[in-house]
């Protein structure tokens, strides 16, 4: 009997310790996914970030077919560019700055590019294609759900924000201004490594507000992105160097604006060395000279008035004091 009661009590005890919040985390410890379980999960993961990366990248491509008119386009290969085959171009409008069409050709070649021979002017005449040389946007207005949708499934998508930025900022109002450096700026949140959003945001602050570019406020912006393309270099991209190239630009100019000659110089001396095809860095070298060579003036000039000034004032100074040593002496006579 006694020995039923010792056994019945100790197994009430391991009973009540396993209920208590305390011991259950030790008795009865969460289990790790392992084997095919922890593999099943790992793939839905992966499988859910291609499907979100997929569709942002399909609904990118539906805005882009949209604001060529329903003609396909594609960028050119690496064997193209480097044998020197240029893209469609664009027309000289505001619809151009979403869109770099220096680099992008028609998916259906054109007749002198085709080899096929009559099976091409087939499909040119049943599929949607015309001659894109010199071409329009449609107003790319429409499109901007989209880039809000892709960049909510893929954050990282950062194509997908430059240029829905660049939609809001569509017709350069104040308020558009400020929505989209709002929406650059949730961007750049989730990639704050980005050259790219950076200097979009950069060239929303330099777009006329209230009558006035922002300058200063953009330089923050644009140093930042000096200073990421600095550390990276060697592992930047085409696009992010392209980027990087703009925003040396802009910083040149920033700093001219706002003053400040000497760095000015630096930053284009820099640019020239990492963009020397780029011209406008020699501009910005030599219009940074004069200026600080103006001010080196300015300051001397300056100096040798007060100087004058001086010299001039001892002098009466001088004159006022014979004088009234002079009327002293009339006096006591």
């Amino acid at each position: 009997m006694r020995n039923w009661i010792v056994a019945v009590s100790v197994f009430s005890a391991i009973l009540i310790g396993t209920q208590s919040d305390l011991v259950k985390p030790i008795v009865n410890p969460p289990q790790k996914i392992v084997g095919l379980e922890a593999q099943d999960t790992h793939a839905a993961a992966s499988l859910l970030g291609q499907f979100r990366t997929s569709l942002s990248s399909f609904l990118f491509l539906r805005s882009d077919l949209y604001l060529h008119g329903g003609v396909e386009m594609r960028p050119l290969s690496k064997a193209e560019t480097s044998a020197g085959r240029t893209g469609v171009g664009g027309a000289k409008t505001d619809t151009e700055e979403i869109h770099d069409d220096s680099k992008i050709v028609t998916v259906i070649p054109t007749a002198q590019d085709d080899f096929r021979g009559i099976f091409g002017d087939v499909e040119r005449e049943v599929a949607s294609y015309r001659d894109m040389k010199g071409h329009h946007h449609l107003s790319p207005i429409q499109t901007l759900p989209l880039f809000r949708i892709m960049t909510l499934l893929d954050p990282q998508f950062i194509q997908g924000w430059t240029t829905g930025g660049r939609i809001i900022l569509w017709n350069r109002k104040d308020e558009n201004i400020t929505k989209s450096i709002e929406f650059l700026s949730q961007g750049l949140a989730q990639n704050p490594e980005s050259i790219d959003i950076l200097s979009e945001v950069s060239y929303c602050y330099l777009q006329p507000f209230d009558g006035e570019r922002r300058y200063s406020a953009a330089i923050p912006f644009l140093e930042r992105a000096r200073s990421i393309g600095f550390e990276n270099w060697s592992i930047l991209s085409d696009q992010e160097k392209d980027a990087l190239q703009r925003c040396y630009r802009s910083l040149s100019i920033c700093y001219r604006e706002t003053g400040k000659y000497s760095e000015m110089r630096s930053n284009a001396l820099k640019g020239l060395e990492l963009f020397g095809n780029d011209g406008s860095f020699r501009i910005h070298i030599e219009q940074a000279n004069n200026l600080i060579k103006g001010q080196k003036n300015e300051k001397e000039s300056i100096t040798d008035t007060k100087d004058l000034s001086r010299k001039a004032g001892d002098h009466n100074h001088d004159h006022d004091h014979d004088h009234d040593h002079d009327h002293d002496h009339d006096h006591e006579d």
